[in-house]
């Protein structure tokens, strides 16, 4: 069984939930071309695929990893708890039958340099890459939402207070960052991809980079 997936907090950068939007949007598209790119060696069980399959791992990661960075921002300008958003999250996820390991423990942690946010392993037996492509898509259309239709940001009326914006965005990325981390483990499991092997690549990128110490 795939460990926790421990993604770093990216302390030289300070995204705004408007850049997020636009990474995310980035990343989603990257995500969607890494897998229209190996559905065809898949359906035709060529072994070469592998190394699109694993393109799908960088890029679900990068979406991930654009969605914790923004809540463990919002964590530390203490503008809000996100503990009991993710235990909001949680509840929905059961009111919606979802089945997954109740006894770990899903927070937000600190570690030096790291923070830690473990999101469920949820039993979806017909969860396939093209679904959680679309699935994520879906979630990225209610984060414009928030942030534009809601926020009055075209000129409407707004519909919500400036709090409750940034509540409901950060519901939408915890949904997002959902969809990552069980196809991650779904990779771990279904494909035999070497994902702790991966998330480790992943943050040595993210170091060369200069995004984290």
């Amino acid at each position: 069984m795939l460990q926790a997936i421990q993604l770093p907090r990216l302390n030289r950068l300070t995204p705004s939930l408007d850049s997020t939007l636009l990474k995310i949007m980035e990343e989603a598209g990257e995500l969607a071309r890494a897998v229209l790119t190996f559905l065809p060696y898949e359906s035709a069980g060529r072994g070469e695929g592998s190394a699109y399959l694993r393109d799908v791992a960088d890029e679900l990661l990068d979406v991930a990893q654009t969605c914790v960075t923004m809540l463990f921002v919002v964590e530390e300008a203490q503008q809000m708890t996100v503990d009991h958003l993710v235990q909001q999250h949680l509840d929905k996820l059961t009111c919606k039958g979802y089945v997954f390991d109740a006894a770990l423990s899903y927070r937000v942690a600190t570690d030096g340099d790291y923070k830690f946010l473990q999101l469920p392993r949820l039993a979806l037996p017909d969860v396939t890459l093209l679904t959680t492509v679309c699935k994520i898509q879906e979630e990225v259309g209610e984060l414009s939402q928030y942030l534009g239709k809601k926020a009055g940001a075209s000129g409407e009326t707004a519909k919500l207070q400036q709090a409750e914006v940034l509540e409901g965005c950060c519901c939408e990325l915890l949904d997002v960052a959902q969809c990552c981390f069980t196809m991650m483990y779904i990779l771990a499991e279904r494909y035999q991809m070497p994902m702790e092997t991966i998330v480790k690549e992943h943050v040595a990128k993210l170091r060369r980079k200069g995004y984290c110490s």
